[in-house]
């Protein structure tokens, strides 16, 4: 177990090298000669498209993926490739978007999972004391006998540290970690990374976040297309470059402009509620608008668009164009007009072993049968068309959704609900997962189906999206609207003012 007071501060200095890696898949190059660095004491960000590199890096670095040309030095003596476990005991740990936690073991099972103190019989003190002062050093109020499985995603994420720190790991590999927190959660796991930096760690960062990067980092690697396309200090970019190092191109308008012509009301929510999660929510969502659902995490934005889309029973009125409605499932309200975009696209949304076409038809292969019987001619073609319509880049329809960008699998589920036409669609967190290329895709087709006069709801946790895309903004907080902003009168103090305030 680690000294955990500062006294074991590593020296500074350069902790990481990898020079001209290349790695290649059936042909396609995922690496081609790159170049990386991390200094003890540093914040590392890696940023790039999907598809640019960085997993199959960070998955290199961390002994994971054997590379086919060029080599890593760990505090200037080589790193082993594809020894992971040896890997992590040289002192360079990951934490993945998605955990490796052993749900049903407590924090300090898992903390010591394959290194228990256990002879000759299972040390469960010594164990619970030495995690309890790696908690408190990180400032986590969970006892060590806390079953991984109940906490929250932000706890998980912070048990993840606490067994990198366990094995006094010298580098942290932070993969997307900001993904699913909150805002007050984002800033407590940057106070905690800024602490381990002033012990001397180094962390690479991995976000689509640019935000973040311009807060936390003190250097910038971009990927793109699996090369180096710039180094440099954090401090010295501005947004704009930042982008165009990622895409290739020049960004001019991060948010495209939106010249809404709204038409009639489609969707009224009068006094919505549904008892813990929200309890009286009321808004309008009219033809050609985007209106943005905002508010802090547990607000009940999510709740509400369940409840509207049949997923939730609630009491209060829903009016679809005028009329009176309560959906008894989310499969009523697809037929009724409405569709709801999980913002859990991985979990509750694409079929990951299904091809693309499939998933893109799976809601309406009634439509695409005679006597029962699927006719597959039909179906394909039309997922065809709407893959194309949507730009869904894949290689081919039956190409598994779960290899698709997040991106595309985004363009894919809004290819799924739009293969009819709508009066109304719900996007919960429209780019989360998603590059800043991708993201201007996704922009561009809202501003596409609202100027074709589709009625779009977004839920977003980032700021800078509702108020770069929402026509109108309403705040929710604990369960209840708290007000209405137009767009012009939104400003990031606003819409914090009406989450937040007593």
């Amino acid at each position: 177990m680690p000294s955990l007071d500062g006294s074991n501060e590593l020296r500074r200095g350069k902790l990481l090298s990898a020079s001209g890696l290349a790695k290649s898949y059936g042909g396609a190059h995922a690496l081609a000669g790159v170049d990386f660095t991390l200094d003890a004491g540093e914040i590392h960000a890696l940023v790039g498209e999907n598809g640019a590199g960085k997993s199959t890096l960070i998955k290199i670095l961390g002994g994971a993926v054997v590379p086919d040309g060029g080599e890593v030095t760990f505090l200037e003596r080589p790193l082993p490739s594809g020894d992971p476990r040896t890997v992590r005991e040289r002192g360079i740990a990951t934490v993945h978007q998605e955990f490796t936690l052993v749900k049903d073991l407590s924090v300090a099972d898992n903390i010591f999972l394959g290194r228990e103190l256990a002879r000759p019989f299972l040390r469960r003190g010594e164990m619970n004391a030495g995690v309890q002062r790696i908690l408190d050093t990180l400032g986590v109020e969970v006892p060590p006998s806390a079953r991984v499985g109940d906490l929250s995603v932000a706890g998980q994420q912070m048990v993840e540290i606490a067994r990198a720190l366990a094995i006094d790991a010298k580098v942290l590999i932070l993969d997307e970690p900001s993904a699913t927190l909150s805002g007050l959660e984002v800033e407590r796991l940057f106070t905690v990374l800024r602490q381990l930096r002033l012990r001397g760690l180094g962390i690479i960062y991995i976000s689509h976040r640019l935000e973040e990067i311009f807060d936390l980092a003190d250097r910038v690697t971009v990927l793109r297309d699996g090369r180096t396309v710039s180094t440099g200090a954090a401090a010295g970019l501005t947004r704009a470059q930042l982008i165009r190092s990622m895409v290739g191109r020049d960004v001019s308008e991060e948010f495209p402009a939106r010249h809404p012509q709204p038409g009639a009301v489609v969707l009224e929510v009068d006094h919505l509620s549904a008892p813990p999660r929200f309890s009286d929510v009321s808004f309008s969502v009219r033809q050609g608008e985007i209106v943005g659902l905002a508010g802090l995490v547990g607000a009940g934005r999510t709740s509400t668009a369940l409840a509207i889309a049949g997923a939730l029973h609630a009491s209060g009125a829903v009016r679809l164009n005028g009329r009176p409605v309560r959906f008894r499932s989310p499969a009523e309200a697809i037929e009724h007009g409405i569709a709801y975009v999980t913002e859990d696209r991985k979990g509750r949304g694409i079929f990951p072993v299904m091809g693309t076409g499939e998933n893109i038809t799976i809601a309406y292969l009634r439509a695409y049968a005679r006597a029962g019987l699927l006719r597959p001619p039909a179906e394909r073609a039309a997922a065809a068309a709407k893959a194309r319509e949507f730009d869904v880049r894949a290689a081919r329809l039956s190409q598994p959704a779960s290899t698709l960008s997040g991106g595309n699998q985004q363009k894919m589920l809004l290819a799924r609900y739009l293969l009819k036409r709508r009066d109304l669609v719900i996007l919960d967190e429209p780019t989360r997962g998603v590059d800043v290329g991708a993201r201007a895709e996704i922009y561009g087709l809202m501003n596409r189906l609202t100027a074709e006069g589709l009625a779009i709801l977004m839920i977003s946790s980032e700021l800078p999206e509702v108020l770069g895309m929402a026509d109108r903004i309403v705040v929710l907080r604990e369960g209840r609207t708290m007000g209405e902003l137009a767009r012009a009168a939104a400003t990031p103090e606003r819409v914090m003012g009406l989450a937040t305030r007593t």
